[in-house]
């Protein structure tokens, strides 16, 4: 198997059908001219400002007394900073990081391990007091964490499931399972009746394989699965989607599963079957809506993404940090850390052209995480006042 590479982005809104997370649902009802397993409309926050703060609030005073952060140095080792993904991450780690005074110091992987590993160890000579990453397979950086480990240096990856961690001190990251299902869901319900299958662009990581191994639990037929390259994400994609529908001319359905690579498979879906949408050229789906996919979504170039409000994860993993600096409290090992209930800030969602939020925003998150770290960091460390 090839190394592993990235993890992709965005946000979404209303979902489909009923949405388990956590012991938490979302549900859309029909409406006319709806297709099966289609939102209809956006979802709402499921929790008000005022319920938010006291949530916040609660969760200061169980972690402690009001104390005082110490002063922090983050080294941010990047996936690759050309992926809207990584650009949602890392910017959110920044936000997250300034709340608190402190100090992000970037390095880009640009998708190649060898950069990765190099960045790892270029960090750790700037005296960094903690190295976050937006989930890169610890094999590819072993001998930086392992470094990290030997300097009493937290590691922290987030925003994409990894199969191997050991390594790592600790990790958050969203459902790819789940949100595989939903999206395997939508195709499935979207195919129905169809011939031809789908041809599946997969990709050799933790997160890659779970949400694949979803779409064929959902019995869907695959006609081929080859993987993204992670170096070439846009023209490799093109090209090599645009082989497989010249192989597969009658094929239904289109899944990639890297979030980048979407710009090319669209463009490939285009070219073949050009001013045509679903059904009378291939559904189209991926996994987050970042800006670009929104803006293919709303051209009728792409069907759908499933989303998951990944920047959640940033905060988290910075939550976790100021816990253990400021309290010496263990970082949870949980990589969905429960801190009240209906705060299930990853809770999957489906976003297709039936329920986009305006052009140029990001879709609303289901839970308002921001407001929510936010104010805890106010309660406990007096972050902001």
């Amino acid at each position: 198997m090839r190394p592993t590479w990235l993890k992709a982005a965005v946000l979404g809104t209303a979902a489909v059908m009923t949405l388990v997370a956590c012991g938490s649902s979302a549900t859309t009802t029909s409406a006319p001219g709806a297709t099966a397993a289609e939102p209809t409309e956006p979802a709402g926050p499921s929790l008000s400002k005022s319920e938010i703060e006291a949530l916040a609030v609660a969760a200061s005073k169980k972690a402690g007394p009001r104390t005082t952060v110490p002063k922090l140095t983050i080294g941010y080792l990047r996936y690759v900073a050309q992926s809207p993904a990584d650009q949602r991450m890392y910017d959110s780690a920044v936000a997250a990081a300034k709340v608190l005074g402190w100090t992000v110091i970037p390095c880009d992987g640009q998708g190649d391990p060898a950069k990765m590993a190099a960045c790892g160890n270029t960090l750790l000579n700037q005296n960094i007091d903690v190295l976050l990453d937006d989930g890169i397979p610890q094999t590819i950086i072993a001998d930086a964490l392992r470094r990290a480990r030997d300097k009493g240096i937290p590691t922290v990856y987030s925003g994409g499931s990894l199969d191997k961690t050991d390594l790592y001190t600790a990790g958050y990251a969203p459902p790819e399972g789940e949100m595989g299902a939903t999206l395997a869901k939508y195709v499935a319900a979207q195919t129905q009746g169809r011939g031809g299958g789908t041809i599946v662009q997969g990709f050799p990581a933790s997160w890659g394989i779970e949400r694949v191994a979803a779409l064929k639990a959902a019995g869907v037929k695959i006609l081929s699965e080859q993987d993204a390259d992670a170096t070439n994400l846009v023209q490799g994609t093109q090209q090599q989607i645009a082989a497989q529908l010249n192989q597969h001319p009658n094929a239904s359905a289109v899944w990639i599963t890297f979030e980048t690579a979407v710009m090319g498979a669209a463009q490939a879906v285009r070219a073949r079957f050009p001013g045509m949408s679903y059904p009378d050229r291939p559904l189209l789906v991926t996994f987050y809506a970042n800006r670009p996919t929104l803006d293919l979504i709303r051209k009728g170039q792409v069907d759908a993404a499933v989303e998951d409000s990944l920047e959640w994860s940033s905060w988290a993993a910075i939550d976790q940090i100021a816990e253990l600096k400021a309290r010496k409290t263990p970082m949870s090992k949980d990589v969905r850390p429960v801190y009240g209930e209906g705060l299930d800030f990853w809770r999957p969602t489906l976003v297709t052209k039936n329920n986009l939020p305006p052009a140029g925003q990001l879709v609303t998150p289901p839970v308002d995480f921001v407001r929510f770290f936010t104010a805890k960091w106010k309660h406990e460390f007096g972050a902001g006042s």
